[in-house]
């Protein structure tokens, strides 16, 4: 072959290589899928993947319900939520597109059902620094009537899901709760807090918008967030913590949008992120814990071992699961944590 025609047959198959790779469009939490699974999938398949960040469980929701989830392949959605959206005909049933070692076969899937792809799972508890704190934190009582060296550096994720929950929790109430009288007490503990609230955000993207400069004291936190804290503010003495009242758990699926075709770029990467190696790199990178059982033992035992991730049964036993609230819980939820947010 002349080295006219080589070139030209190089040429062709670079002009066709774009038309085979993808580019996969996630909405997630900042700091929540590891750079390096990223640059491996691309490595492997020439797909590229394309993050979009949330603060907060409303916030998504919020693009879900004015029909913003058709510029999404994937979207990470709690499994309440997943819930809600699927019995509503706004998720594309995944579990029989996707190869079978994708959906592992445990609580966490289950929870995800045949409209999600289990990501990862924990609590919500409370972060804090110690060496701000005169006492040490122990109750979500403390959260929200923080003691007068955390006035001011109260950041609080405006979740009307999370927050009212922790609020409700904070009275000794069931998180899920529909009682208006009992909300009512809740909605007393917000306001009494807001004083206090340096910002109503997430707390990684606080600390990630801020860095070094952060004035952040305590936050409300998911089981894996403090590692994120530590690592973007370089303040070393945040801990975590399950409130002795109690917490919620939490599984976080992958779910498509119906309104979006599915590609098979997108199965891909679930069926990429779901293989006991990647979810074991991920897990250790992004400092999560996985739902996938076969990628456990690929972990460092400082990763298995940690608390935080893998909590102990007697936490296990004291925590709550989502149950779904009616359209008109939500709407109340949300105004509560609205009028506190914007006052």
């Amino acid at each position: 072959m002349s080295q006219i025609n080589v070139i030209a047959s190089t040429l062709l198959i670079l002009l066709a290589l774009p038309s085979l790779a993808d580019e996969i469009k996630l909405l997630n939490w900042e700091a929540y899928l590891a750079d390096e699974v990223i640059e491996a999938f691309h490595r492997e398949t020439g797909h590229t993947v394309r993050q979009f960040f949330i603060s907060s469980d409303t916030e998504r929701n919020s693009i879900m319900a004015r029909g913003g989830g058709d510029q999404f392949d994937l979207v990470i959605l709690d499994n309440s939520d997943l819930s809600m959206y699927s019995n509503e005909g706004l998720l594309t049933l995944l579990s029989p597109l996707i190869a079978p070692h994708t959906l592992s076969n445990n609580r966490w899937q289950q929870a995800c059902g045949d409209y999600g792809v289990a990501y990862s799972w924990g609590t919500i508890g409370i972060a804090y620094r110690t060496s701000i704190s005169n006492a040490s934190i122990t109750s979500w009582d403390q959260f929200f009537s923080p003691p007068p060296e955390h006035h001011g550096g109260i950041v609080v994720i405006p979740d009307i899901q999370d927050l009212v929950s922790a609020a409700l929790l904070s009275e000794s109430l069931s998180p899920n709760s529909s009682d208006s009288a009992e909300l009512e007490r809740a909605f007393i503990r917000l306001q009494r807090q807001q004083p206090h609230v340096l910002a109503y955000d997430y707390g990684v993207s606080y600390a990630i918008a801020n860095r070094s400069a952060s004035t952040m004291t305590m936050t409300l936190a998911y089981s894996a967030d403090v590692e994120e804290i530590i690592e973007t503010t370089g303040q070393q003495d945040w801990v975590y913590l399950v409130p002795e009242e109690g917490t919620m758990i939490w599984t976080d699926c992958w779910a498509a949008p119906a309104s979006r075709e599915l590609s098979k770029a997108t199965l891909a990467f679930l069926e990429f992120i779901s293989r006991p190696d990647i979810a074991a790199l991920n897990a250790e990178k992004a400092w999560i814990s996985t739902p996938v059982a076969a990628a456990l033992p690929l972990t460092s035992d400082e990763h298995r071992r940690n608390q935080e991730l893998y909590p102990p049964e007697n936490i296990l036993i004291n925590s709550h699961h989502y149950q779904l609230q009616t359209e008109e819980m939500m709407a109340l939820r949300a105004r509560m944590v609205a009028t506190v947010k914007f006052r």
